[in-house]
C-alpha cells in the first residue's frame, strides 16, 4: 500500500496534467539562480533577491543551483537564510550541478528537483592547504554533519544517506522488506547486528528509465523516512527544533523480513547522485527541464526570474582575496611613493582609486556597513592631520593608519562578529589586509630604489632643479647647504638654494615662507630643516 502511494506521488510530479498537492500550489513562482562559487557576495545577493521576490508577490521560490561549492561560513548562512527568510514553499532545483556547498543548500529547501542531466553530492569540506589531519577534518565536518542530519530529519530523508555526502567512510547497504516492498538504508554495524555476517561489497544498480517510460521506484523508497512519502511535508519546518531519528534501528529478529539489494556507497568514496538515483533514494521528487516545467510543477500562473545584478558579478571578482591583496598593495605603494615624491600627484590619484575600489566593491552589494566607512574616513582624516597640522608627532598618523586598516578588514565582514561565520570572515579579512600591506611595503621599496637610479625616476622630480649646483662635481652632496623657503613647506614646497629654485620637503614641523633652511638630506628628494 505504501509503495503504491509513493508511485502515485511520483507519477503526479511527472505528469503536467496531474493535480498539484495543496502544500506546493503557488500562483507566482520566483526562480533565484545561484551560479559559481558560493561566498559572502552570494549570501547578500540571495538575501536581496528573496526580499524582491516577496515584494513582487511570489508565494513560492525555486533556488536554482549550478555551483561547484564554496565557503563553509557562506554555506551555513545561506541555509539559515532559506529556513528563516524564504517562503515555506521553497524548492531547490539542481540545474545542472550542485556539488559540495550546493548539496548542503539543496537539502535545506523543502523539496529537491533536478534537471534531466543533473548531478549533486560530494560535499566533503576541503581547504586550499591540501589534505587535512583527521582531527582538523573532524572539526570542519562537524557543523556540516549537524546541518545535513537536521535537514534530513526535518524533510524526512534518511540521515545516514545524507551523511555519506559529507564524510568518507560512511558505508551503506539497501534492504527491502519482502512483504511490503519498503526499503531502508543500514550501515555496517547495523547490517552485522541484523544478519550476523559481513555485508556484500557489490554496488546496487539503479537503472534510469528508458525514453517514454515512467520511472519505476520499485523496489526502493517509502520506509526511508519511517512513514508514508505521500504525506505532505510540514508547513513550518523553520521553527522546529532538531528532530529525533525517524527510524527504529533494526535488530537480529528482523533478519527474516529483509532481502539485501546491495551496497549504496562504499567507504572510500563520497555519495554523488544522478537524477534517477536521487529519486530512487527519496531525495528528489521529480525532474524539471525548464521554466515551463517549473510552472507546471507548482501549477503557477507565471514564473518570475530574479537574476543577479551585474554589479554582483563585478563585486564577486573584486572581493576575491587575490584582487583585494593586489589593491591594498597598490594603495600602500602609491601612498609611500607620493609621500616620498611630493608634488607629482599621479601616485596620490592611484591611492585614491585603489581605496575607492576596496571600499566601493563591498558597498555596491551591501556588504560594507556604516562603521567600516566611518573608520576609513576618520583614519584618513587623522593621517591628514599628521601630515598637514602636527607633522612629526606620529600619534595621529599611527591612529589613523590603524583605523584605516580596521575599516578595510571590516569591509570584508558581512556576518555578526559574535557568530562563527563572522569571526571566520574577520580572520580572513585580517590576513588579506596584512598580506597586502606587507606586499605593498616590499613593492614600494623596490619602486623607490628603481626610481632613485633611473632616468625616469629623476624626471619625476625635475632633476635639473634639484641636482648639484652648476660647476659642482658629479655626485656632490648638498647636505649642510643653506637656502631660503620661498613658499610654505607643509610638508612640501619650494626653496631657493645657490640661486636655484627647487622642490623640497620639511623634516619635522612646518616651515613658513622666508625662513632660512638647511639641507639635511640630499637625493631623489631634498629634505630641509629651519636654521637654528
Amino acid at each position: 500500500m505504501m509503495l503504491t502511494l509513493a508511485m502515485m506521488l511520483l507519477s503526479m510530479v511527472q505528469s503536467p496534467t496531474a493535480a498539484i498537492p495543496a502544500y506546493r500550489k503557488a500562483a507566482r513562482v520566483a526562480v533565484i539562480p545561484i551560479r559559481g562559487p558560493i561566498d559572502a557576495v552570494t549570501v547578500a545577493s540571495v538575501r536581496q533577491r528573496l526580499a524582491a521576490a516577496e515584494s513582487q508577490g511570489a508565494d513560492a521560490v525555486v533556488i536554482e543551483l549550478d555551483t561547484p561549492g564554496g565557503e563553509l561560513s557562506a554555506t551555513l548562512e545561506l541555509t539559515n537564510l532559506i529556513r528563516t527568510q524564504a517562503p515555506v514553499n521553497t524548492v531547490a532545483w539542481v540545474n545542472p550541478f550542485a556539488f559540495s556547498a550546493g548539496t548542503i543548500i539543496a537539502l535545506s529547501a523543502r523539496e529537491i528537483v533536478t534537471a534531466p542531466d543533473a548531478m549533486f553530492g560530494d560535499a566533503a569540506p576541503i581547504t586550499a592547504l591540501g589534505p587535512l589531519p583527521a582531527t582538523e577534518r573532524a572539526k570542519i565536518e562537524s557543523p556540516l554533519l549537524a546541518e545535513v542530519v537536521d535537514e534530513a530529519r526535518r524533510h524526512h530523508y534518511d540521515e545516514r544517506l545524507v551523511q555519506a555526502f559529507v564524510s568518507v567512510g560512511v558505508e551503506l547497504w539497501l534492504l527491502q522488506d519482502r512483504q511490503t516492498g519498503e526499503a531502508v538504508f543500514v550501515d555496517r554495524p547495523e547490517y552485522l547486528r541484523v544478519f550476523g555476517v559481513p555485508p556484500p561489497e557489490s554496488m546496487t544498480p539503479i537503472t534510469p528509465p528508458s525514453d517514454g517510460e515512467p520511472f519505476q521506484i520499485h523496489p526502493l523508497l517509502t520506509m526511508l523516512a519511517g512513514g508514508d512519502t505521500a504525506e505532505a511535508p510540514d508547513d513550518d519546518i523553520a521553527s522546529q527544533p532538531l528532530l529525533p531519528p525517524t527510524r527504529t534501528p533494526l535488530q537480529a529478529e528482523d533478519a527474516d523480513r529483509f532481502d539485501v539489494l546491495g551496497q549504496v556507497v562504499a567507504s572510500d568514496r563520497l555519495l554523488t547522485l544522478k537524477p534517477h538515483q536521487a529519486e530512487a533514494y527519496g531525495l528528489s521528487v521529480g525532474t524539471l527541464a525548464d521554466d515551463e516545467d517549473v510552472r507546471a510543477f507548482f501549477g503557477a500562473d507565471d514564473v518570475l526570474r530574479l537574476e543577479p545584478r551585474w554589479s554582483e558579478a563585478l563585486v564577486q571578482v573584486m572581493m576575491s582575496w587575490p584582487v583585494r591583496v593586489a589593491f591594498i598593495a597598490i594603495f600602500v605603494v602609491c601612498v609611500l611613493v607620493e609621500l616620498t615624491l611630493p608634488g607629482t600627484g599621479w601616485f596620490g590619484i592611484g591611492a585614491i582609486v585603489a581605496l575607492a575600489v576596496l571600499v566601493g566593491a563591498p558597498m555596491l552589494i551591501g556588504l560594507a556597513s556604516w562603521w567600516d566607512l566611518a573608520a576609513i574616513l576618520i583614519g584618513l582624516a587623522l593621517i591628514a592631520v599628521e601630515l598637514l597640522v602636527i607633522p612629526g608627532t606620529l600619534v595621529a598618523g599611527m591612529c589613523g593608519a590603524v583605523l584605516l586598516l580596521v575599516g578595510l578588514v571590516g569591509s570584508a565582514v558581512s556576518g555578526d562578529l559574535t557568530s562563527t561565520p563572522g569571526q571566520e570572515q574577520l580572520v580572513s579579512g585580517g590576513l588579506i589586509v596584512l598580506s597586502g600591506v606587507l606586499l605593498g611595503w616590499l613593492l614600494a621599496w623596490l619602486v623607490l630604489r628603481k626610481l632613485d637610479t633611473s632616468v625616469a625616476g629623476r624626471g619625476l622630480v625635475l632633476r635639473e632643479q634639484v641636482g648639484p649646483p652648476e660647476g659642482a662635481p658629479i655626485g656632490a652632496s648638498r647636505v649642510g647647504s643653506v637656502g631660503t623657503a620661498i613658499t610654505p613647506l607643509r610638508p612640501s614646497g619650494r626653496i631657493e638654494l645657490h640661486g636655484e629654485t627647487m622642490d623640497a620637503v620639511c623634516s619635522g614641523r612646518w616651515i613658513e615662507a622666508g625662513t632660512p633652511v638647511r639641507v639635511c638630506r640630499d637625493g631623489l628628494v631634498v629634505s630641509v630643516e629651519p636654521c637654528a
